[in-house]
């Protein structure tokens, strides 16, 4: 009997002027020296060695407990899925990722803590059939295939809500193609994909049942008389406040709920 051999999808590498667009959303191209909070995505993944891990990032933040350390841990992790959704929105590349193509590499901005992402191999797979089916299986690939085993990790050594994680990742998705995106050539493509993320994609894409997590943490906006700024308040609270820093994030649902605002309609 004669069995057709499975294609192998042809992987594209990223340009130098990719690579470079992709540093504003914290690709590294140098891992620089090392750093014991540089690690592995493999490694993070590793039961025997998440814990530890949390312990470095929360005593290197002024954290508490290891429940903050997780929250912010995952709202820096959050610029991973960045690269990716800027790649498959802007360029039509589902970018490699892999657990063990990636090392989340310690970075400091500012006197902050600002990690970036390492790729080994700097590469994706372009459409080959239809796109709305290609876009399907790249959203799967990145939330179920890596983000979701990450943050069931997370979540179980810090004994945290995962909701609060989710939504540590949302928030970006959210300013990614709310606020970058529409300034681009492909803003059109950019509106099309966001809203088949965040209302159509189904819970089997994210490894949540039959619960897309991202719809829950879209909410109206509001405009904050003090800043005038227009900002869509958390649900949940990221416990940024309790690092060393003290300061809560501009979307804190405490600061965003003070007298003296008004509904952006």
């Amino acid at each position: 009997m004669y069995y057709k051999r499975a294609r192998i999808p042809r992987m594209i590498k990223l340009t130098g002027e990719q690579a470079d667009a992709l540093g504003q959303f914290r690709l590294v191209q140098d891992l620089g020296q090392g750093s014991p909070l540089t690690i592995e995505v493999k490694n993070l993944l590793d039961a025997s060695q998440t814990g530890a891990y949390l312990d470095k990032v929360k005593n290197h933040i002024g954290a508490p407990d290891n429940k903050t350390a997780a929250s912010i841990l995952i709202k820096r992790y959050a610029f991973m899925p960045v690269i990716y959704l800027y790649s498959m929105t802007s360029w039509n590349l589902k970018l490699d990722i892999r657990h063990e193509n990636i090392t989340f590499v310690s970075q400091e901005k500012d006197g902050q803590w600002l990690p970036g992402f390492s790729f080994i191999h700097l590469q994706g797979q372009g459409i080959e059939t239809g796109r709305e089916q290609w876009r399907e299986d790249a959203v799967q690939a990145l939330f179920n295939g890596h983000i979701c085993p990450v943050l069931n990790r997370i979540a179980t050594e810090a004994n945290i809500s995962k909701l609060i994680l989710w939504e540590n990742i949302a928030i970006y998705l959210f300013w990614l193609y709310e606020k970058i995106l529409p300034l681009e050539v492909h803003s059109e493509r950019a509106a099309e994909d966001f809203k088949f993320i965040l209302e159509e994609a189904s819970g089997n894409l994210f490894g949540c049942n039959n619960t897309n997590p991202l719809k829950k943490f879209d909410s109206k906006k509001i405009l904050i008389e003090s800043t005038g700024k227009t900002v869509c308040p958390r649900k949940t609270c990221c416990f940024s406040y309790l690092t060393s820093s003290g300061k809560r994030c501009g979307t804190c649902p405490q600061s965003c709920n003070l007298k003296g605002r008004k509904r952006d309609e």
